[in-house]
């Protein structure tokens, strides 16, 4: 169901052990996964790095949702 959603999938996971199932999943299937935390200095770039190119995205350690996470999580892109 989460793999395969039609919306952007949200997990509040303080276990880590959906985030770990994830990974393993889309590792298996994607090889363009990219796992990044909320407090990566360079967060903004490899977010745009990885919706350029179309990479499979997972933020972890996210204390609250980002204003600019927001319309990427509503898919408002623009082309």
């Amino acid at each position: 169901m989460i793999v395969n959603a039609q919306q952007t999938p949200i997990i509040i996971d303080p276990a880590t052990q959906a985030s770990e199932w994830l990974k393993v999943m889309l590792k298996k299937s994607n090889d363009n996964l990219e796992i990044l935390s909320n407090q990566d200095p360079k967060f903004n770039t490899n977010i745009e790095l990885a919706i350029r190119f179309g990479k499979v995205l997972i933020v972890q350690e996210v204390d609250g949702i980002e204003s600019m996470l927001v319309p990427i999580l509503r898919r408002d892109l623009i082309q």
